[in-house]
């Protein structure tokens, strides 16, 4: 799909899949999408939450990089010990 954009604006739709039904899985959804693309002419992909609190409804909402594999990073404060490895399947031994 090209993004039909101009550098520094995007566009967000309303979710058509959203039911608020009230179910977790509808919860999940993002209530808007669309895409950005910024000044050097990169697209971005946009989420977009309604969210209510004390001071009423606000918009929560997500940039990503389509094109990035999506994998989880590590915070550089956690040290690496505590990072859960890949089991060897080679390893026999129980502890």
């Amino acid at each position: 799909m090209e993004d039909k954009n101009n550098p520094s604006t995007g566009a967000l739709y309303k979710s058509k899949f959203k039911t608020n039904d009230g179910s977790e899985e509808d919860n999940a959804r993002e209530d808007y999408y669309g895409t950005f693309k910024d000044e050097s002419g990169k697209v971005w992909k946009v989420t977009a939450y309604i969210k209510s609190g004390q001071y009423g409804n606000w918009l929560k909402f997500y940039v990503k990089d389509p094109n990035k594999q999506q994998q989880q990073e590590v915070p550089s404060f956690i040290p690496k010990e505590h990072i859960k490895q890949e089991e060897d399947p080679e390893d026999d031994i129980g502890f």
